[in-house]
């Protein structure tokens, strides 16, 4: 899971061109960084590809899942716990580009739409039709989510998670390129008027909590 950042491989002179010949490079362990700061534990379950996934499948490496994801707002106290100690622990093992430790997220899920309709419910909430599960990939290989689903909501934006007998226990979103920010946003506050969910940010270290009258958003940063 520990991946070396380009910067790093530059600065310790690692990169060379295409033509080069092939030269085995010795380094400590310790030198090599963690490209992001937090990870969540609790990764889905996978089931074999089977057939060759369609070209506009959400993709998706290990590292990635969850790192914008909804809650319950009953989690407030605890989210705010941990985007604490995640800022704490990003000044401790910030080294240059890398990270020289991650902040592993665990925490007990519960179901955030309950119910066998739960997917039902989200598409109806959202006006739109869940495509098929996203693809995880790690260093094992790729497999699909099982019970896993893919929502597009705007320009390069999809939320996904899985549903299993007693509902959804995860609401996430994905971001590309140039991502469409506002439909992210109009998501948000759907699912908060109608399921009381709140919006997590690990990676930024926000938790988007609310929705006044006058359609500002609550927003708490540690």
């Amino acid at each position: 899971m520990k991946k070396l950042l380009v910067a790093l491989m530059m600065a310790l002179g690692f990169a060379r061109s295409v033509e080069a010949e092939p030269v085995t490079q010795m380094m400590d362990p310790n030198d090599i960084l963690f490209s992001i700061p937090t990870i969540a534990k609790d990764l889905p379950l996978l089931d074999p590809l089977g057939e060759p996934p369609a070209t506009d499948a959400c993709v998706l490496h290990e590292d990635d899942w969850a790192q914008a994801e909804f809650l319950p707002k009953a989690m407030v106290p605890e989210i705010r716990r941990m985007l604490s100690e995640l800022k704490a622990f990003d000044a401790q093992n910030r080294d240059g580009p890398g990270w020289r430790n991650m902040y592993v997220r665990e925490f007990n899920r519960a179901p955030l739409i309950i119910g066998k309709t739960a997917l039902e419910h989200l598409q109806s909430i959202l006006g739109t039709r869940a495509g098929s599960a996203p693809l995880l990939t790690s260093v094992a290989g790729v497999g699909r989510v099982r019970g896993g689903f893919t929502i597009a909501i705007g320009r390069n934006v999809h939320l996904y998670g899985y549903a299993e007998e007693g509902g959804i226990p995860v609401i996430a979103a994905s971001l590309g390129s140039n991502p469409d920010h506002q439909a992210l946003t109009d998501v948000f506050a759907k699912l908060n008027a109608s399921d009381g969910l709140v919006l997590v940010d690990w990676r930024q270290q926000m938790l988007l909590v609310s929705v006044a009258d006058d359609g500002r958003i609550g927003i708490w940063r540690p």
